[in-house]
């Protein structure tokens, strides 16, 4: 055999072997793609940055956190914007989405399993319905962003008084919303745009239809029509309004006279609306987020982790595991069959929920551990950011700018394993379905 055969041959072996399993498509896909952009901003045409500052950021874009160690409007060059911008949006359109674009570029067959998750995912029956929502999400993503770019321009051109200006950071900040990544050509983020609506409504809509699936988006329609909509959408549609306005009425009362003081009423609104609808997963804010008070400090730890929804470009554990989780116990604690819609929640999906909240809530220990212990940084400010970075968030109340090298290279771990936990963990659950004909005795087990 030459030698030209064989490594033929271990290229298509290593390749069978990552492209088998959607975990290893996702977390290798993932990994690679936040190394290359380490060292494209890295290189002196991107910047002036240290390689664990640049490793910072490119993991940050990538798993569209938004957490920054240094100033995006002063530290990068243009160059360094537009990659900064390639990642935010390779890492929003979703590794599931890139690597099935791959395959089907490449003429390649998928892997039973590998199909098994697409058409999980995506809701699609055979692999031309999965192009079908591939493209879907393509056309979904770009035209969003086109209007939320026009928008925007207009808005920041307003402010700016700079037409050029308005479409530069017209153009960043729809991409970053969309994506949920939280990133702003600005220092101070959005606050000194709190008192433009065009500006935090358009942005907070994106961050919205960004963190929802677009396949789940487009059965929203369904309530135009007088029709039902399906579990999965109806808990999507339900806990997305649900958290919105829940929270921004603590919001509203908790920071009335607080960071809202000094605001219009319809400021207080507005700025409530958007903290709202960002504090889950997208890390822009429109007020100063330091001197907020206990309640609202609790409440963000809490819808940080709850996160987006399945399919869309948020973290934390998903608002379809948190509801399942929440109707059960409902259902549970009044005697009730554990339904939704004449639909029977099945006992797998109830496990890979708790399985996964369980997960996701002890690696948020870990990382509040370690940050507590290695930074002389607060408690109550490290505990804040590791949530932000888990969730891929990418709120600060100041911690972030403060870490020395060893808590950037755990924040780092933690956003990195934010991104790709949820996903990973739930495709090699779905891989590791035990055989659910097979019946054993009950275990009688006292819970008082």
């Amino acid at each position: 055999m030459n030698k030209h055969k064989q490594i033929s041959i271990f290229k298509e072996n290593y390749f069978d072997l990552v492209t088998k399993s959607p975990e290893r498509i996702l977390s290798i896909t993932f990994l690679l793609l936040c190394i290359l952009g380490s060292f494209i901003l890295f290189l002196p045409i991107s910047g002036k940055l240290s390689f664990l500052d640049a490793l910072f950021t490119s993991v940050s874009a990538v798993c569209v956190t938004g957490l920054s160690v240094i100033d995006i409007s002063k530290d990068l060059t243009g160059f360094g914007k537009i990659i900064l911008l390639i990642l935010i949006q390779a890492g929003g359109l979703g590794i599931m989405s890139i690597s099935s674009i791959i395959f089907i570029m490449l003429g390649k067959r998928m892997s039973l399993r590998y199909e098994k998750n697409a058409r999980r995912i995506f809701d699609a029956e055979s692999r031309v319905e999965i192009k079908e929502s591939l493209f879907l999400i393509f056309k979904y993503t770009i035209i969003l962003e086109i209007i939320g770019s026009l928008l925007l321009a207009i808005g920041f051109s307003i402010s700016e008084h700079s037409f050029i200006s308005g479409i530069k950071m017209g153009i960043f900040s729809s991409i970053s919303a969309f994506c949920n990544a939280g990133f702003v050509l600005n220092s101070s983020n959005l606050t000194a745009y709190n008192n433009n609506p065009i500006i935090l409504y358009t942005i907070s809509l994106l961050i919205i239809f960004g963190g929802i699936s677009p396949a789940i988006c487009v059965t929203f329609q369904r309530l135009f029509k007088g029709q039902k909509l399906p579990p999965l959408a109806l808990i999507v549609f339900n806990s997305t309004i649900i958290l919105l306005i829940l929270g921004m009425l603590i919001f509203l009362v908790a920071e009335y006279n607080g960071v809202l003081e000094g605001m219009s009423w319809w400021d207080k609104f507005s700025n409530s609306w958007f903290q709202s609808a960002t504090l889950r997963t997208a890390g822009f804010n429109s007020v100063d987020l330091t001197h907020i008070s206990g309640i609202t400090y609790i409440m963000f730890i809490i819808f940080m982790i709850i996160g987006g929804s399945p399919g869309g470009t948020a973290g934390g554990i998903k608002t379809v595991a948190f509801s399942v989780i929440l109707i059960t116990c409902y259902n549970t604690l009044f005697g009730k069959n554990n339904l939704i819609r004449n639909r029977a929640i099945k006992p797998e999906t109830l496990q890979k929920s708790i399985a996964l909240t369980v997960i996701y809530l002890t690696i948020f220990f870990i990382s509040s551990c370690m940050l507590i212990t290695t930074q002389q940084i607060p408690n109550n400010m490290l505990i804040f950011e590791s949530a932000s970075a888990l969730g891929t968030v990418g709120l600060t109340i100041g911690a972030t700018p403060q870490l020395d090298e060893v808590g950037k290279m755990v924040v780092i771990i933690t956003m990195y394993i934010g991104r790709i936990a949820p996903a990973t963990i739930i495709y090699y659950m779905n891989s590791k379905i035990a055989d659910t004909r097979v019946s054993y005795p009950d275990a009688k087990l006292s819970l008082t």
